[in-house]
């Protein structure tokens, strides 16, 4: 039965095989056939995974670690990476953390467990598991990348662009594949953080050369050179990119808004930032800022302050603090 289970899987009848699988497994019931029975979970499990049934892939692999907490790595990894598609990064913790514990020699488990840490908004616990795995383990793209991650969490991006610079080395000597967009535009933004705006500029035109029509990206350069007064005519034009890949994305509209109010155009930039407000899923203060400066250009001082004063509601800055005290 089982040979028969595994030839009709080859040749591509996964329903027949599985029905077979499934019922070897409810035979072997007796303490003596679990070897057994863990060897038919494992078959089903990958033919499940093959068909990518990653519910019933999962129920299988459940029922291998259920029965033999301690004896299967590859199932917790498996099921990590299971949980982890399906965006239970708890759940994906647990199992990685189970895999580390029983094999400390699975490379992939360590890397793994760091970015669900990093997804479930923990950094610290992200570095210390990649810290172990530096120390056991020869140096990889993806340990520097995950830590510059963390560190840009922790808001130390001075700690993260070593990391970035590391991680770039190592793909640049190895796997120059790791250097997509997202690689270049995390880079580029890490840059801007700590004001190295010709660095930034170069590598989000690296992103760009990647992926031209990455709405992310083309804002961010955008709205960059629209807050140092430089290239505005190419960032509206970038902006104006980013807005028709995602017409009712606040912060897009705000961008396109604050680079109208830069070209001396407030007439034209009002409505784009009272819009953004429309859309912003919650209060963001650097666009009443915004707003702010264009109602100040248009010489309506009043809802200048009214729009200041719902910024510092927000986020108190000294900045707009001063705004606000030079109309009263």
């Amino acid at each position: 039965q089982q040979k028969l289970a595994d030839t009709l899987a080859y040749f591509g009848e996964p329903k027949e095989a599985a029905e077979i699988y499934l019922k070897l497994i409810a035979a072997q019931e007796d303490a003596d056939s679990d070897v057994w029975r863990d060897i038919l979970r494992e078959r089903l499990a990958n033919l499940y995974l093959m068909q990518n049934d990653k519910t019933n892939a999962s129920v299988q692999l459940e029922g291998i670690v259920r029965d033999n907490p301690t004896k299967y790595p590859q199932a917790h990894y498996v099921l990590g990476t299971i949980a982890y598609d399906q965006k239970k990064f708890a759940r994906a913790a647990e199992h990685f953390e189970k895999a580390i514990l029983l094999s400390p020699d699975l490379e992939a488990a360590y890397y793994d467990l760091a970015g669900t840490d990093l997804n479930l908004n923990q950094p610290e616990r992200a570095l210390s598991i990649l810290d172990k795995a530096r120390a056991k383990f020869k140096e990889k793209f993806v340990n520097e990348f995950f830590t510059a991650i963390a560190y840009n969490k922790l808001k130390k991006p001075d700690e993260a662009l070593k990391h970035y610079s590391a991680a770039e080395m190592i793909a640049t000597a190895s796997d120059t594949n790791r250097l997509d967009h997202t690689f270049y535009f995390q880079l580029g933004a890490c840059h801007e953080r700590v004001k190295h705006y010709t660095e930034a500029e170069q590598y989000f035109e690296k992103a760009l050369a990647k992926s031209p029509n990455d709405a992310e990206t083309l804002n961010y350069l955008g709205y960059m050179w629209a807050e140092q007064g430089t290239n505005l005519v190419k960032a509206r034009e970038l902006i104006e990119k980013a807005l028709k890949l995602e017409p009712k994305n606040a912060a897009y509209l705000d961008s396109l808004g604050w680079v109208l109010f830069k070209s001396n155009q407030s007439p034209l930039a009002l409505p784009y930032i009272l819009k953004a407000i429309e859309l912003s899923e919650e209060p963001d203060a650097t666009v009443y800022d915004h707003l702010g400066d264009i109602y100040t250009d248009l010489k309506q001082p009043d809802k200048a302050r009214e729009a200041w004063k719902k910024s510092l509601s927000i986020e108190s800055t000294e900045e707009v603090k001063k705004k606000l005290g030079s109309t009263l």
